[in-house]
């Protein structure tokens, strides 16, 4: 059944609160729970035959004036109680074909409190009724219908799971609400990736119950299967915070967070540009500064303008001496050169120049050349190219004693290694 849906979603900030947007029932989950018309009622004649010509309409697609006939049948004096729970089922499936979820919610939750819902229909109609009961924000009684669905035995449903821990979030039960996400990536079937609603939910809750570790892990989860740049950039902020990061380490995260396309400040696009012509490589500082620019995050005046001009003039040199520089690094017997090759190449670009650079420096190694950040300027290439499982390789050969580095390192795995799940995959 056709529907328009809004996927769930979380704006948290990890060192204060977290708050939830609602989501909304996926399409499958309707159309797996419900036919395109119910089962012939057992209902009384005048009923059951106004509900049969409604039928009709239903498999002919005249959902509006298969409604209003239903509606007849409603108006009926001396209706039997079966007769209006199959009158609510009738006008529950209707308003979900006309994309009418709050009439629909209204219906399945009539059902669902029905004393005679018949046993073959409870499955269905308490599903359904959950997820509707949730999207209309009445979620004591989600969480009772979901209840009722899991107390009738079937095998676990990750997304009734998922929508029983958003509304244990939204009455502030974190710790239900918690369980009942882990519960519903636990119900996952095999192959299908982590239901996203359940990972929001589990780290907005861990982030409410102050478990800022455990809702680090989970954010890294998170990232893995759904690369959310708004996600990423939580993650590469907190390491940022690091105590003890050197330019290098932070240079190494704003690679990361463009590569991961996280949002950028104005002042963003400045420090970074800063921070890279410091460590000598303008060309990659004035293409940190043309993004901004072109994402209107930076105005090319005052400031701003004579840091650009600084920054070009600088690239043009480093252009204009890349070729010399280069035949130097290769001439050179230790590994050093080679390393600042390869970082400089990765500021214009060029993955493939700046791998073949650093495979150089790591080969010929020497004792001032830092293979660690060898490593780490080789992973980032490699995974730049596309090379995952080249880039982790290189990036496990990273073993620095710096907090920051280790840090880098392991969110650059998560990038190089992630799954990336389908659009579609388990968003509720």
């Amino acid at each position: 059944m056709k529907t328009s849906l809004v996927r769930a979603a979380l704006a948290v900030c990890l060192l204060s609160s977290a708050s939830v947007l609602m989501g909304a029932i996926p399409t499958t989950a309707l159309a797996a729970a419900q036919s395109a018309a119910p089962a012939p009622p057992l209902v009384s004649k005048p009923v059951g035959l106004i509900l049969d010509a409604a039928r009709k309409l239903m498999v002919a697609g005249d959902y509006a004036t298969a409604k209003a006939t239903v509606l007849q049948a409603q108006a009926l004096p001396g209706r039997t109680p079966i007769d209006d729970y199959e009158i609510d089922n009738f006008l529950g499936n209707i308003a979900i074909k006309l994309n009418d979820h709050p009439t629909a919610d209204v219906e399945f939750e009539t059902m669902a409190e029905s004393p005679v819902i018949p046993d073959s229909d409870k499955p269905a109609t308490l599903r359904i009724a959950t997820l509707l009961a949730n999207e209309a924000h009445h979620f004591d009684k989600a969480i009772k219908y979901g209840a009722a669905f899991l107390a009738l035995g079937g095998p676990p449903d990750d997304l009734v799971l998922a929508t029983m821990s958003e509304a244990y979030y939204y009455t502030n039960d974190f710790a239900n609400a918690e369980t009942y996400g882990k519960k519903a990536i636990a119900a996952a079937p095999a192959g299908k990736a982590p239901n996203q609603s359940a990972l929001e939910v589990i780290f907005g809750s861990q982030v409410k119950l102050k478990r800022e570790a455990d809702a680090l892990v989970t954010l890294e989860t998170l990232v893995t299967y759904y690369d959310d740049p708004a996600d990423w950039g939580q993650l590469i902020n907190t390491a940022l915070a690091t105590r003890g990061i050197k330019d290098i380490d932070a240079l190494f995260l704003y690679r990361l967070g463009f590569a991961t396309k996280a949002s950028n400040s104005g002042a963003d696009y400045g420090l970074i540009a800063t921070l890279a012509v410091s460590i000598g490589y303008p060309v990659e500082a004035q293409a940190v500064m043309d993004e901004g620019l072109a994402t209107g995050k930076l105005n090319n005046s005052g400031k701003t303008a004579a840091q650009l001009a600084d920054v070009r003039s600088r690239a043009a040199k480093d252009r204009a001496s890349i070729a010399s520089f280069d035949a130097m690094a290769a001439k050179s017997a230790t590994g050093e050169l080679d390393v600042k090759l390869a970082e400089d190449y990765y500021g214009y670009g060029r993955y493939a120049d700046a791998e073949a650079a650093a495979r150089r420096g790591i080969g010929k190694d020497g004792p001032k050349t830092d293979l660690n950040e060898a490593n780490m300027v080789l992973g980032m290439s490699l995974a730049m190219e596309g090379k995952g499982a080249d880039a982790v390789a290189a990036f496990n050969n990273v073993k620095s004693n710096s907090a920051a580095m280790m840090k880098a390192q392991h969110l650059w795995i998560l990038y190089a290694g992630r799954k990336i799940a389908p659009a579609t995959a388990s968003k509720p």
